[in-house]
């Protein structure tokens, strides 16, 4: 089993990492939580098994997201929906590159088993997280990039080739930017990159008024910004963009693994107009 520990890292002598981040920024640990909550259940999900293993490293109040199992089992089914798209890009492409935007302190190119000679991974996230990340999680061998940088800027993007067909994984990011700063973003990537896919993921409109039951946002003092009902009106952006998929919480599939409390909640409130767009998972290709 490949350790994530670097020789460097202060719990490899026995001491855990402090992280001092705010707002936005501290919302990677929740999905962080989901993912190593997930792993320690029974029936797991994606059995990450290295989010355990950060998670171990760090010294932090976790209780204050209020991460429960039914909350954990569904973050991981909406991860796992994204891994599969990203998998079946990369069976028709073995020689892509895949973007992975806001990775904060996952490891999601080993999740995946990903030929790191074939293919070409790049993570980014703020200066701040990757500073994090380096004293949480080593670099892989084969042709990796970890990035400090601020999506919303422009130059960070000029520093990646555009040579071969581009999967942009961008997952708990968007929500957080901006409207015109995100779709300034997509614009870029598509631009940029000529040929591939944009994986991502929104937030509804009807999930404002309920942020403070949202245990990510108030946990941190995040908030949301681009709320998004209809992701197809997105293809307005750019002529070659064209939604592939767009799934609901009760269409990412798996239904059997779910807890049986929100299998009834599904059940119960699936067929009505304003539950579709409480989130969506959204594929697009260029």
């Amino acid at each position: 089993m490949m350790d994530l520990i670097p020789p460097n890292n202060p719990y490899a002598n026995g001491g855990k990492v402090t992280i001092s981040l705010t707002g936005t920024r501290e919302t990677l640990m929740g999905p962080l939580i989901a993912r190593a909550r997930d792993a320690n259940m029974p029936n797991s999900v994606l059995n990450d098994i290295y989010a355990v293993q950060v998670l171990d490293q760090i010294d932090h109040d976790i209780e204050k997201f209020k991460i429960n199992d039914e909350q954990a089992t569904m973050h991981t089914l909406r991860v796992l929906r994204l891994d599969r798209w990203t998998l079946e890009f990369l069976a028709n492409n073995p020689e892509a590159t895949v973007l992975h935007l806001a990775c904060g302190l996952g490891s999601r190119w080993h999740r995946l088993q990903t030929d790191l000679t074939n293919v070409r991974w790049i993570d980014v996230d703020y200066p701040e997280v990757v500073e994090l990340r380096s004293r949480l999680i080593p670099c892989p061998t084969g042709d990796y990039n970890l990035i400090a940088a601020d999506v919303t800027e422009d130059a960070w993007l000029d520093q990646i080739p555009a040579d071969r067909p581009t999967v942009v994984i961008c997952q708990g990011l968007l929500m957080y930017l901006e409207e015109e700063a995100g779709k300034h973003l997509i614009r870029r990537l598509v631009k940029h990159f000529k040929t591939g896919q944009l994986i991502l993921d929104f937030v509804g409109t009807m999930m404002v008024p309920l942020q403070g039951s949202v245990g990510n946002l108030t946990g941190t003092g995040a908030s949301l910004s681009w709320c998004l009902d209809e992701p197809k009106i997105l293809e307005t952006l750019h002529p070659q963009l064209e939604m592939l998929e767009c799934l609901g919480l009760s269409e990412l599939g798996d239904y059997s693994r779910m807890p049986a409390g929100t299998r009834l909640m599904l059940s119960t409130y699936s067929h009505l107009p304003w539950f579709r767009h409480v989130s969506s998972y959204v594929r697009f290709k260029f």
